[in-house]
């Protein structure tokens, strides 16, 4: 399939094998309800400020630090998404780490304005964390966003209350994808999908978050 695609500048290796599994209670627990500071993780690590893990044991340390650390987690719940920005600069701002998460914007209609947005950040090299926030219980509890392949064929799965990392934008005529990043596996999804599953959840939950690097102050003698 063709289409013009905009992406981060160099591989991301973040999170790109799957060292979360079944086996333990541990694991179980960070795949339930860690979505959030997985995204966050994966950023620093991108970006340079937390090292490479040499392997799944290794990562989930990392996790493990990160929740102790400042970015907690509801059991069962999460992070609710209009808390996140402020869990993440608490945790930033604590570990001395030069990114901030700002609250960007939801994910209502105006495709193209929302893709120009996300490419900016992409062409900055920064990794676009988004929420699919939660639905309306029990009324709309059916409503979730299709997870397509990495080269965009039939649908494999859907998701449904979770962060995701932005990789890449494709534009492909009308059809505006995007290339996505969870729990160490790629998918694409479409930007429309992301716009009609928001009508379903709580307002401004579904949104994108605006990633940037914290400034400097000039010293009196500069």
């Amino acid at each position: 399939m063709q289409g013009k695609t905009y992406s981060l500048k160099k591989e991301y290796s973040a999170g790109s094998q799957m060292w979360f599994s079944t086996e333990t209670k541990l694991d179980n627990n960070i795949r339930k309800c860690s979505c959030g500071v997985i995204a966050l993780h994966d950023l620093a690590q991108y970006k340079g400020y937390i090292k490479t893990p040499k392997g799944r044991d290794e990562y989930k340390e990392q996790i493990r630090k990160m929740r102790k650390g400042g970015m907690y987690v509801v059991p069962r719940l999460g992070i609710a998404p209009y808390y996140y920005p402020l869990l993440c600069n608490q945790y930033l701002i604590r570990h001395k780490v030069g990114l901030r998460v700002g609250w960007g914007h939801t994910a209502r209609n105006q495709l193209r304005k929302k893709a120009a947005d996300i490419k900016k950040l992409l062409e900055d090299d920064y990794p676009v964390i988004f929420a699919a926030g939660p639905r309306y219980p029990f009324i709309f509890k059916n409503k979730t966003i299709p997870l397509y392949t990495a080269d965009r064929s039939k649908a494999i799965k859907t998701v449904k209350s979770h962060y995701m990392t932005v990789l890449a934008v494709i534009e492909d005529g009308d059809d505006i994808w995007l290339k996505v990043a969870s729990w160490g596996d790629i998918y694409c999804i479409k930007l429309k999908d992301m716009v009609d599953y928001s009508k379903y959840a709580y307002p401004f939950t579904t949104r994108f978050y605006k990633i940037y690097e914290k400034k400097r102050r000039k010293s009196n003698g500069s």
